[in-house]
């Protein structure tokens, strides 16, 4: 009777406890398995930028074609060939000047030539064209004004040309046109003295005083000689020498020439052009204290 008992209870301390570990496993979340280490580095290594290549037509500014063949039509279009008309007879000339002489040719009007060059300061002045002549293809300047050249194209555009320096220009010439009058010694026969004038063409007017046959200077009493030279009654040059020889460009032997800029002839540095036509000369010479004035005119033709 007591084994029996005793079995029961064994029997009921098992069911319990088969019962405990029934719930305990059904209970327990599920535990995941672990994943390959590759597969773990595949999904935290970031996918690299791919840099592609800009269409082409993502550079069309707006309002241009956006159609391939209206882009491409449009870069390969050329444009009209430059070209200029001659308006006038124009000198064609070596160099971007005036001071370039002598002319290579004259283009007649309507003539066409092909601008090639641009110099926006010729010499001595003005706005120059480097050209070349559709019919003979000889190259040279021309003017740019637009009073002898009618162009498609805007000049300054253009690119600039090397030039040399423009020759030096022929010496002008000079005449005198009337006898000397004045006062004082040099015109006194009686005075012992004699007044002497010499036109040149390169240095112009040379002032003499001769006595006794000798050319008087500084040791023989000669104190000054002063110059003015007027047109149309307006002062143009002015100088005074002290030592012989007396020029009118000064120099005190030889004389010095014309003053030349820009292959212009000029009566003093910096200032206007000489112009040719009729002049007058004044010329006032001081000796031992006595003063006497010589004056002449003359004509002056420029190249």
């Amino acid at each position: 009777m007591n084994i029996n008992s005793h079995s029961h209870r064994l029997a009921l301390a098992f069911l319990a406890l088969f019962v405990i570990l029934a719930c305990s496993l059904s209970a327990s979340p599920a535990t995941p398995s672990p994943q390959p280490a590759a597969t773990q580095t595949s999904q935290t290594t970031a996918t690299p930028t791919i840099q592609t290549e800009p269409d082409p037509t993502e550079t069309i500014q707006a309002g241009q074609p956006t159609d391939t063949a209206e882009v491409i039509e449009e870069k390969t279009a050329t444009r009209p060939a430059a070209t200029c008309t001659v308006v006038q007879d124009l000198n064609l000339r070596f160099g971007p000047g005036t001071a370039y002489r002598p002319p290579v040719k004259v283009l007649p009007a309507n003539s066409v030539i092909t601008p090639l060059g641009f110099a926006p300061q010729g010499i001595p002045s003005g706005t120059w064209a480097y050209v070349q002549d559709t019919a003979s293809q000889d190259k040279g300047w021309v003017s740019a004004g637009a009073q002898y050249i009618s162009c498609n194209v805007e000049l300054a555009t253009l690119p600039a040309v090397a030039f040399g320096t423009p020759p030096p220009p022929p010496l002008p010439r000079s005449a005198q046109t009337s006898d000397p009058d004045g006062n004082g010694f040099c015109i006194d026969p009686d005075s012992g003295y004699q007044c002497v004038g010499i036109f040149t063409g390169e240095s112009l007017f040379e002032f003499k005083i001769i006595r006794n046959g000798k050319e008087q200077g500084p040791n023989d009493g000669v104190e000054e000689v002063q110059f003015n030279v007027n047109r149309d009654g307006e002062p143009v040059h002015s100088i005074t020498e002290v030592n012989r020889t007396y020029c009118v460009f000064g120099g005190n032997g030889p004389c010095n020439p014309w003053i030349v800029e820009d292959g212009v002839y000029k009566w003093r540095q910096g200032g206007p052009p000489a112009a040719p036509g009729e002049y007058e000369m004044e010329v006032n010479a001081t000796v031992n204290g006595e003063s006497s004035r010589w004056a002449v005119s003359f004509t002056l033709t420029l190249p």
